[in-house]
């Protein structure tokens, strides 16, 4: 199991032996192992008594298969001064002559305890090792499952000067990692235009992920070809898009205009979403006008990209708020992130016809978190009604919201209810008892009776 574990399987095997060791006895749990030298030593690098760990070091360190590494990579951090100075002393020498394996084992904690407070000397220390040896150690590093082995193998990787260019540009455009892609990507844009090699920039924006594109384009617009932006000002990625606007009035042209003429031509439905999309990023408030019909849209994408565009250009909300029933759950969040801080647009009684049962449970959850974002006592209200009704799309999350409500807001809840309400949650209240609990009902009572008390007293 220990010549397979991870990080995070040493980081928690070093904790969890020394809280055995404090609850049951340094002793007792060395006791109970069987008789193996590795195992012995690991116990003692990972005891509660600082002058243990401080005289395994040299049993972690010399352990033949190197299987203790990533304990001596603990010790380096340690908060015990003389237990680390030792084992940063040991952990230079046994990396020299540590197996592939070993190493990266070894690799994978230092990585993980890297933003420790002392944890900085580890990966020094392995990175040192990495840089000294041979090719394939490196090489598989770059393909570690660990993630921060894996960056920082490429990083060195990329430092070293021994990577190829055709092995740079094949791992920007195809490693997995994003950010492994991303520093790939950042060096052969930095060498494209030191060389002005606009061939590079091109494939990479043609080829490269969203973010290596945007890196790419920046590159070009810089060496002089903002003209480049137009072509990806409908890219499905609204930071891509983002930049090329920037690039086309680098250019000295409005992106909004162009936008504008390529929706009047009448684009098919995928082209046409980005341009909505691209229009509500740039154009004015003038340009609603336009984006309203996409409101009606058949494509469901497309009429959420309508709505966050209508929005985003300061378009009425009212004209949004009828699609709160959209029988398309991904028009409905576009809906509900629009009508953010509108709770007027919508009224409280067309918004109880879409919390009934009938309706679909996005349109119901779209419903119930418009009522709850109204005021107060409509939020208890709508949670207390879903508890007694035993909702059960939405009562758990009623249930909840009625806890974070007491434990938190009832303290700022500063306007009184009406006495119709109050009458009403107050049979609520009592009806949800043998839902909710005595304690939590009292506390409601407890509330609701504070803002009735002013009522009959002297103003």
């Amino acid at each position: 199991m220990l010549s397979v574990a991870g990080a995070k399987t040493w980081i928690g095997l070093d904790r969890a032996l020394r809280t055995t060791a404090v609850t049951y006895g340094g002793h007792a749990t060395k006791a109970r192992l069987p008789e193996d030298e590795r195992l012995s030593s690991l116990v003692a690098g990972c005891s509660w008594d600082g002058h243990q760990r401080e005289s395994a070091v040299a049993g972690l360190a010399t352990a033949a298969d190197g299987l203790l590494l990533p304990v001596l990579v603990l010790r380096t951090a340690d908060w015990v001064p003389q237990v680390r100075e030792r084992a940063r002393m040991s952990l230079t020498a046994a990396l020299k002559s540590a197996e592939t394996s070993a190493l990266l084992a070894a690799a994978s904690v230092a990585t993980a305890i890297g933003s420790w407070a002392r944890g900085g000397h580890a990966v020094e220390a392995v990175a040192e090792a990495l840089r000294a040896a041979s090719d394939g150690v490196p090489a598989s590093a770059r393909t570690h499952q660990d993630i921060g082995v894996r960056r920082l193998a490429y990083r060195l990787w990329l430092e070293s000067g021994r990577s190829r260019h055709e092995e740079v540009m094949r791992a920007a455009l195809n490693e997995e990692d994003v950010v492994c892609r991303l520093l790939c990507a950042e060096r052969l844009v930095a060498d494209a235009v030191r060389d002005r090699r606009l061939d590079v920039l091109e494939r990479l924006l043609r080829e490269g992920s969203a973010k290596v594109g945007i890196e790419a384009l920046t590159a070009l617009v810089k060496l002089g070809r903002p003209e480049a932006g137009e072509a990806h000002l409908t890219h499905r990625s609204a930071m891509t898009r983002a930049t090329a606007q920037w690039a086309v009035r680098r250019a000295g042209r409005d992106p909004a205009a162009i936008y504008r003429n390529a929706l009047a031509d009448d684009p098919p439905a995928g082209r046409a979403r980005a341009l909505v999309a691209g229009l509500g990023e740039c154009g004015t408030r003038q340009d609603v006008d336009i984006l309203l019909p996409f409101l009606e849209h058949p494509s469901p994408r497309m009429r959420a990209a309508a709505v966050r565009a209508v929005r985003r250009l300061g378009g009425s909300p009212v004209r949004i708020a009828g699609m709160l029933a959209d029988p398309a759950p991904v028009v409905v969040r576009a809906v509900k992130q629009a009508l953010r801080g509108e709770p007027a647009a919508v009224p409280a009684v067309r918004l109880w016809e879409l919390l009934a049962a009938e309706s679909p449970p996005h349109v119901r959850l779209g419903a119930y978190e418009q009522l709850r974002a109204k005021d107060t006592w409509t939020r208890v209200h709508v949670d207390l009604h879903l508890l007694v009704t035993r909702d059960v799309e939405l009562g758990h999350r009623a249930h909840a919201d009625l806890n974070d409500w007491a434990r938190r807001g009832a303290a700022t809840a500063y306007n009184a209810p009406t006495k119709e309400m109050t009458l009403l949650l107050g049979r609520l209240v009592d009806a949800a008892e043998p839902l909710i609990g005595a304690q939590q009902v009292h506390q409601l009572r407890w509330i609701l009776e504070r803002f009735e008390a002013p009522r009959g007293g002297v103003s």
